[in-house]
């Protein structure tokens, strides 16, 4: 009987060292990162695909950047033309800063990875989606855009609906700012891809204007 109890004991702790690293709760600038999202009538359950944090400048710690899809893939390629439900998630770590100034910035770094030809197509949707970016976030809010297969990008600001913007080649291009070939941050398109994973840095930053 001791000698089932030592074996049971010695087996449990076999299999804690052997779990993955991926099943560990990852947090980021003390906010813990879910590893899912519930599945509801809308979507089935979405997986964290990876995280990281955008910084300013260099300096300035900006929002989380938070990358939930149905199917994880290192793959950027794969994750952009894959046509299922998908979530970009922007927490916000700044004390404040405006909807419209996170839009103007995704306006800038898009531009970055598209041609010519397909900013002029996108650019009225474009101008929607800045429009939709209408209230100031606070520390510790959250906004989103989200694909909705065969309806458009949802966008979402601390919990309000803003608005539906059709076009799949939208979503596509919001996704390349985060992982496409110009993308915010290489270290930040590496652990958004799941390929690293976010690891605190050991310089202190100064944080956005907390």
């Amino acid at each position: 009987m001791k000698q089932t109890l030592v074996s049971q004991c010695f087996i449990s702790m076999l299999l804690l060292l052997i779990l993955p690293l991926s099943a560990s709760a990852l947090t980021i600038d003390g906010y813990e990162i879910p590893q899912i999202i519930p599945a509801t009538s809308q979507h089935a359950e979405l997986k964290l695909n990876g995280a990281s944090m955008r910084i300013l400048y260099g300096v300035v710690d900006t929002y989380i950047g938070k990358l939930y899809v149905e199917n994880p893939e290192t793959d950027p390629d794969a994750l952009i033309e894959a046509d299922e439900f998908k979530r970009m998630v922007f927490k916000i770590v700044m004390k404040r800063i405006s909807g419209r100034r996170i839009a103007k910035a995704m306006y800038e770094a898009l531009q970055l990875n598209v041609t010519r030809e397909e900013a002029s197509v996108l650019e009225d949707r474009l101008q929607l989606l800045v429009t939709m970016f209408d209230s100031s976030l606070k520390k510790g809010q959250e906004s989103y855009v989200e694909w909705v297969p065969s309806e458009g990008s949802r966008i979402v600001l601390n919990g309000e609906v803003k608005g539906m913007i059709p076009g799949k080649d939208l979503y596509d291009a919001l996704l390349r700012i985060w992982i496409g070939e110009n993308p915010v941050g290489s270290t930040f398109k590496r652990q958004v891809l799941g390929i690293e994973e976010y690891q605190a840095p050991r310089s202190i930053r100064r944080k956005g204007r907390r």
